[in-house]
């Protein structure tokens, strides 16, 4: 009985031993499992505070790619506006990419692949398609001046060779003098005729002719107008709106703004010397 006794105290004793034993271990995995988990937690805090570091500057850089972008597309919506591509336009775009280190070559290909799909014109015949849109709309605006008080000065015209250019050429198309009894005053215009709005505006320059204009207009302190046909052919547009210069804060417009100069197509021009004000 009494060994009996001894080997039961003697087995419990092993299992009170066996269960201290994992009990003992347990706690010394806790802390360290604790540990990791901390460990994890401050690197899942890293990798979150270093995205939101690089996405924090990542909106810098679409913002600065996105602007690129808009801006070459403005260039190239106005290229072919009209359904054509003219050598002038094609130098244009060339200096804009090789200004920013864009490939001249794809973003040509890119226009001529648009044009086609547009139904644009055989390279034979656009650049006279082109010219004789922008040559009409300027005759168009012409016969707007009556001859007996404005006086035609100069009447630019786009000739170059190899990229160089008159001086004139790169000046506002007409450069205009009213004369009557009591006073007489310059003026220039711009003639711009596009096929439709794009954007809902009107891109009617480069950045560059657009700040050719700007100095023109300082430099000869002689007042700046531009005048936009659209839609409808250079002859006969079926809208018509004259800007200032000085109103303008790029060389795109917004429609709002041009509804604000918006002119019937019919009736001559007046010119307001002291408002300094085409009507």
């Amino acid at each position: 009985m009494k060994r009996k006794m001894g080997m039961i105290l003697m087995i419990m004793g092993v299992l009170c031993f066996t269960v201290g034993y994992v009990l003992y271990s347990s706690s010394k995995k806790t802390p360290e499992t604790g540990k990791q988990a901390s460990n994890n937690n401050n690197t899942a805090r890293t990798s979150v505070a270093s995205t939101d570091t690089n996405s924090s500057t990542t909106p810098s850089r679409a913002s600065q790619g996105t602007f690129s972008a808009n801006e070459l597309e403005k260039i190239v919506s106005m290229a072919i506006a009209d359904g054509v591509l003219t050598p002038n336009e094609r130098n244009l775009i060339k200096d804009f990419a090789n200004s920013r280190g864009l490939n001249y070559s794809v973003i040509i290909h890119d226009v001529e692949k648009k044009i086609a799909k547009s139904g644009g014109l055989a390279e034979t015949e656009i650049v006279d398609v082109n010219k004789r849109q922008g040559d009409d709309f300027e005759k168009f605006i012409v016969q707007r001046f009556d001859k007996k008080y404005f006086k035609i000065k100069e009447w630019a015209g786009d000739k170059y060779v190899n990229g160089t250019y008159a001086e004139t050429t790169q000046n506002p198309d007409l450069l205009l003098e009213l004369r009557t009894r009591s006073e007489t005053a310059q003026l220039a215009v711009e003639c711009k005729w596009r096929n439709n709005f794009y954007k809902n505006g009107i891109l009617f320059a480069t950045p560059d002719q657009f700040k050719r204009y700007q100095g023109f207009e300082k430099q000869r302190n002689i007042p700046v107008f531009i005048a936009i046909g659209v839609g409808g052919s250079g002859a006969k547009p079926e809208q018509l709106f004259i800007v200032p210069l000085r109103k303008i804060k790029s060389n795109f417009i917004s429609s709002s703004v041009l509804q604000r100069y918006q002119k019937k197509l019919t009736t001559d021009f007046y010119y307001d010397v002291q408002a300094e004000a085409l009507r």
